[in-house]
């Protein structure tokens, strides 16, 4: 087979120099525009030079709304019919959010060559000049320098379900967090209230915060109110609310109330109702998850990245926010990006006459892809009978727990970036670590949250990803 002619040549630069040639090898440069912008929250800079640096137009400013992008598009049409030119390369930095609409107005308007450039490149262009000021003037040229480097990434416009599902993860991981602050605070009210209930058989890990324990502990916050209550009542009170108690463990709650000390304290009224107030707050917070989760989900079963779920304990949830941190998908050639764009590339350090023997990794990318991509490789690594495989020969060929957590995660990485890229389920070479009914694991997750109602829209939504990797039947 012939090898294709659209194979991007080797370059000094790296994957970007590659992309930068590939957009300048048809373009007269004497007839090329750059366009570097420097954003900011409500005003952003930009400057036009020809692609040897030579000022068009001096920096001026523009607003941060559609009139201010229709300005900037009138500015450079202006400049490209004044100096006859044909081509127009723009680059702006990737500050936080606020880049991303601007590089969306842009692109709607018909500038394909169009640059993200990662702040650190800018930065680095601006101390390569040995220049130890910064304004936005500095930072400009910085912007444009980078540009001609071939520091800059293709902008890649965001896809709606894509970007709907990385934020519903990352607003349920917000309020997950914000859960588990509450849970400490209430742990803390527990304990001058109620001190050493949590160390009882039937509020140990992780029935503390049952919803059945958080409506006995709004109901009877004091030791004096449970002493009171009947074995029997209690067996009672919990089976109506969906936990199962066994008269031992009413009888040993009992027991407790008169073993443990009653510290009486004028500030245990307040306590009482602080503790009321955070178990209701606890009680919607776990609903508005619920509800977060099961909407994450609706996104996830419309995607490619529904088929991590063949991948033994791998959840919706896991896959859901892998799923989300990975968009725009399309801006990872390969899956060596990826790794990369998680920062979990191995660093090397190297001389004439040395070379470090410790790979650290780089820890340059996304943090937020980085930490949902430890956290599934860790959890692989110890219930998934393929990549446990694969970290248990790395530990007995003497590496380290942790360094064989990464290996597994860039493993995951490599697996999961292949199976989105063609549709395809998990199907490595011996069958192991392969879930058995991917769509059982969507049913049962909706049970849980209590939406069963959506059961047959969800799977029917995901069938099409798992149906289409099957071979078909010969008739």
């Amino acid at each position: 087979m012939a090898k294709s002619n659209k194979r991007i040549a080797r370059h000094i630069g790296g994957n970007k120099g590659n992309l930068l040639t590939e957009n300048l090898k048809s373009t007269n440069l004497e007839k090329t525009m750059i366009v570097p912008l420097e954003i900011g929250k409500s005003y952003h800079k930009a400057l036009i030079a020809d692609y040897f640096g030579s000022l068009f137009k001096d920096p001026f400013e523009f607003h941060s709304s559609q009139e201010g992008i229709t300005f900037l598009h009138n500015t450079i049409s202006k400049v490209s019919h004044e100096h006859h030119l044909e081509t127009t390369f723009i680059g702006l930095e990737a500050t936080g959010h606020y880049y991303k609409k601007p590089a969306a107005g842009l692109y709607q308007l018909g500038y394909k060559n169009l640059f993200i450039l990662n702040p650190l490149s800018t930065a680095q262009c601006r101390k390569a000049g040995l220049t130890w000021a910064k304004s936005d003037d500095i930072d400009l040229r910085a912007v444009g320098q980078a540009l001609l480097s071939g520091y800059g990434t293709i902008y890649r416009p965001e896809k709606p379900l894509w970007e709907n599902l990385r934020q519903i993860c990352r607003y349920r991981r917000f309020q997950v967090r914000h859960q588990t602050a509450l849970k400490n605070k209430t742990h803390v009210m527990l304990d001058h209230l109620l001190p050493g209930i949590a160390e009882l058989k039937m509020f140990k890990n992780p029935y503390l915060f049952h919803p059945a324990s958080l409506e006995f502990f709004t109901k009877y916050p004091g030791i004096d109110r449970i002493s009171r209550l009947r074995p029997r009542y209690l067996v009672e009170f919990f089976r109506r609310r969906g936990r199962r108690l066994s008269p031992e463990d009413a009888h040993q709650l009992i027991r407790w109330t008169r073993q443990t000390f009653n510290q009486l304290s004028p500030a245990n009224s307040t306590r009482e109702e602080i503790l009321k107030s955070l178990l209701l707050e606890l009680k919607l917070l776990s609903e508005n998850i619920s509800q977060l989760e099961v909407k994450l989900l609706s996104y996830l079963v419309r995607l490619p990245a529904v088929l991590l779920l063949s991948i033994n304990y791998i959840g919706p949830v896991r896959a859901g926010e892998f799923a989300g941190e990975i968009t725009p998908f399309e801006q990872y050639p390969n899956s060596r990006a990826l790794i990369k764009g998680a920062g979990l590339d191995p660093t090397r350090f190297q001389t004439a006459t040395y070379e470090s023997s410790d790979h650290h990794i780089s820890r340059k990318g996304s943090r937020n892809l980085r930490y949902i991509s430890i956290d599934i490789g860790d959890a692989l690594m110890r219930h998934n009978d393929y990549f446990a495989s694969f970290a248990n020969q790395l530990m007995e060929r003497g590496k380290s727990k942790d360094c064989a957590c990464i290996a597994a995660t860039t493993r995951f990485m490599r697996v999961a970036f292949q199976m989105i890229k063609d549709k395809k389920p998990f199907q490595p070479p011996k069958g192991e670590g392969v879930t058995k009914d991917p769509l059982a694991k969507i049913e049962t997750f909706l049970i849980q949250r209590q939406a069963s109602d959506r059961i047959e829209e969800y799977v029917n939504s995901a069938k099409q990803y798992f149906h289409q990797s099957q071979p078909k039947e010969d008739h």
